[in-house]
């Protein structure tokens, strides 16, 4: 009863030949799906018109030749994007982030994974 197997062999080969599909058709669709935003996004952005409602043409050097106060007022965007990372060796974490505020959120997360796979490496010695 001890030596009971619960998967055998071929069906746990199986479920991990799924999974392994899974994970690089998954890979596969978010790269696609990437590439259609993107390509949507410029699409997008190279039919804008300016202020006074002239189309932009921004692959013409056009827009050196008009003179300063033809040029409509540029709005200073600002925008904050926030990024951190772990990226799990084994048990030990490397962590990164664009301000401390992610880095500290990486690393509880990180903190928390590394128990967690202790946890489990733990449980399947006993």
């Amino acid at each position: 009863m001890e030596n009971e197997a619960l998967i055998d062999g071929s069906t746990l080969f199986t479920i991990g030949f799924f999974i392994i599909f899974l994970g690089f058709l998954l890979v596969m669709i978010g790269i696609a799906l990437s590439m259609y935003q993107e390509s949507r996004s410029t699409q997008a952005y190279s039919n804008r018109t300016d202020i006074s409602g002239r189309k932009n043409n921004f692959g013409s050097t056009l827009d050196s030749e008009i003179s300063l106060q033809e040029k409509p007022s540029a709005r200073e965007v600002k925008s904050e994007i926030k990024a951190g990372g772990v990226i799990m060796l084994g048990p030990i974490p490397i962590i990164f982030g664009s301000d401390k505020e992610s880095a500290k959120t990486a690393a509880i997360l990180a903190i928390i994974l590394m128990l967690l796979t202790l946890m489990i490496f733990r449980a399947s010695f006993f």
